[in-house]
């Protein structure tokens, strides 16, 4: 038995059989065409588009996601379709002399290359699509099929090297419920279809391709990360009473939909959810939840090689904004920075952009970028409920500054007869210990508050939560990350402004008891976490509160973990 961890891709449990999906190499021989020739390997290239065309049109037709997923699908078609390809390819045809394959290869590889060495995960997530699209022509070109392997059966677990979207339509269709990949990422478009399809999924495992044989028993744990090799007769027989507790709590936690989000005397707690691609929308429609308490927007800058207009940036936020009508949609403006923007030649790079020119900062400094995106999150509003929350505020001028753009926005759409929701609110993000420690007066200035956690947690310890080598000081429970909640939960109350969690806490079931009994009301959570947490919300009750308030926070680490892990467990353990 050998246990093996990685990356959960999406959640769940299955036990299976291992079987190795190799990706059919391409042998391109690099020799030049004649003139005469030209004409035929043009006529070939179009061929070969018109057939992915086509194999594109099917997968629409004949698939069973909803119509957001299908967006990543119809993507690729557009990128088949890109101009700037078509001349990539025909130019290094005609005036290279390549023959298709080789020409489709290199501009492809180049397109992929120039994404790869941005070093921005965003960009590498692109260049996974543009990698599809060119393995699709290349397989059509060269004869080579793209289908899984004839063999493949439903208690197969396949396992790839790196996955593409294309391929999980096909993993779908064949009733398989689990797959491993030697390297991937949980925001890949193909991460997305796998958990819009339901596939459990698990990425990053160390020398899987060397580790796991053919046939090799597996039990793949979504949940945990983690991946067990040929089990023995104990951990297999766990594993499956698991699968069927799993499956009952499944059950128990989607009844839970149509059930009030309260605890156990009564409290209302307002249960959001964070989205950071429009394709998570049908996931969160379906949760009847309050709302989106956190949109991140950045994705739309960094899917593309250029600034969106006012008009695409619109069209996105009016659907998410028409979606979730009359619920109230809340947007972040672009939270971007130096290690983001650098790569394009935007901004100068920066020694460290997490303490740089991102955020608020980055809009105030870009008026003409936080003109457009205001412009436009303005013009939705007009279709939906939608709140404007600015990250990284340190204090009420910052707020001021962004507020006065807003109003001048505002000013405009009125003067130029564009409707626009008048009354729309105004938020800040509290993820810096200035803003924690400037609460009493940002409570007063902004319309609601939301706590980042994620930074909040790395800027009051100063640690990098993405460096392993001290992940160990990244604590989201220390006393001086709880001390600053605590003080924004008393600001907020004091001028009755609303108060939101959005960070990866309100999401940890070990903490949502400690939240709501710091006082908060309103949490705002990741889609796969929502029943979880309502369930945890209905335990709580009374006595967690006094539990909470006589508890003293001027405490040291071990303290706390053993309030949280012992005194508070039966809170939230299901």
């Amino acid at each position: 038995m050998n246990r093996l961890s990685g990356n959960s891709i999406n959640n769940g449990l299955f036990i299976g059989r291992a079987i190795h999906v190799a990706t059919q190499e391409h042998s391109i021989e690099r020799c030049n065409i004649s003139p005469e020739e030209v004409k035929g390997e043009i006529k070939r290239f179009q061929d070969a588009i018109a057939s992915v065309d086509a194999e594109i049109g099917n997968e629409l037709k004949n698939s069973r996601l909803n119509p957001r997923e299908l967006d990543i699908i119809a993507s690729h078609r557009d990128i088949l379709h890109d101009p700037e390809i078509y001349s990539l390819v025909s130019t290094a045809i005609e005036e290279q002399l390549h023959h298709a394959i080789l020409a489709v290869q290199d501009s492809f590889n180049t397109i992929v290359e120039q994404f790869q060495a941005m070093s921005v995960e965003a960009f590498a997530l692109r260049a996974a699509d543009y990698r599809d699209v060119g393995t699709r022509l290349l397989n059509t070109l060269g004869g080579l099929s793209s289908a899984l392997p004839d063999n493949l059966e439903s208690d197969h677990i396949p396992i790839f090297a790196e996955m593409n979207p294309s391929m999980i339509g096909k993993l779908a269709h064949a009733n398989i419920r689990a797959y491993l990949i030697a390297k991937g990422s949980y925001n890949s478009h193909a991460s997305i279809l796998a958990r819009a399809l339901g596939l459990i999924a698990i990425a990053n495992v160390k020398d899987l391709l060397e580790t796991v044989q053919d046939n090799d028993m597996l039990v793949v744990d979504g949940d945990e990360g983690k991946l067990i090799v040929n089990p023995d007769e104990e951990t297999l027989d766990y594993y499956a009473q698991k699968v069927q507790v799993e499956e009952i709590l499944r059950q128990r936690l989607e009844a839970m939909k149509a059930s009030a989000s309260q605890t156990a005397d009564g409290k209302r707690i307002s249960l959001y959810a964070n989205i950071a691609l429009p394709e998570e929308l049908d996931a969160i429609v379906n949760l009847s939840c309050d709302g989106i308490g956190l949109f991140r927007t950045e994705f739309i800058f960094l899917a593309r090689q250029s600034l969106p207009s006012e008009a695409e940036q619109y069209e996105i936020y009016r659907q998410i904004a028409e979606r979730m009508a009359p619920t109230p949609v809340t947007i972040r403006t672009f939270d971007l920075g130096g290690d983001k923007l650098a790569p394009l030649g935007f901004i100068a790079a920066e020694e460290n952009p997490y303490l740089g020119k991102r955020g608020i900062r980055f809009s105030l400094a870009h008026h003409d970028v936080f003109h457009t995106q205001l412009r436009a999150i303005l013009r939705a509003s007009a279709h939906g409920k939608i709140r404007i929350m600015f990250p990284m505020i340190i204090d009420v001028e910052d707020f001021s500054e962004a507020k006065h753009i807003f109003n001048h926005c505002q000013e405009e759409l009125y003067s130029e007869g564009i409707s626009f929701d008048s009354s729309i609110e105004l938020g800040a993000m509290i993820e810096i210990p200035a803003a924690a420690l400037e609460a009493d007066a940002l409570a007063q200035a902004c319309d609601f508050l939301s706590i980042g956690t994620n930074d909040l947690v790395q800027y009051t310890l100063a640690v990098d939560r993405n460096n392993e080598n001290v992940s160990r000081y990244y604590i989201q429970h220390h006393p001086a990350v709880l001390n600053l909640i605590r003080q924004t939960v008393l600001s907020a109350a004091k001028y009755k402004t609303p108060l939101s969690v959005c960070g990866e806490m309100a999401s940890t079931p070990q903490y949502i008891p400690l939240l709501l009994g710091l006082g908060l009301r309103e949490l705002s959570v990741n889609p796969g976490s929502y029943f979880t947490v309502k369930a945890i919300v209905q335990n709580c009750d009374n006595k967690l509160f006094q539990l909470i308030s006589r508890f003293n926070f001027s405490c040291s680490v071990r303290d706390i973990e053993h309030f949280i892990y012992k005194d508070l467990k039966h809170y939230y353990q299901l």
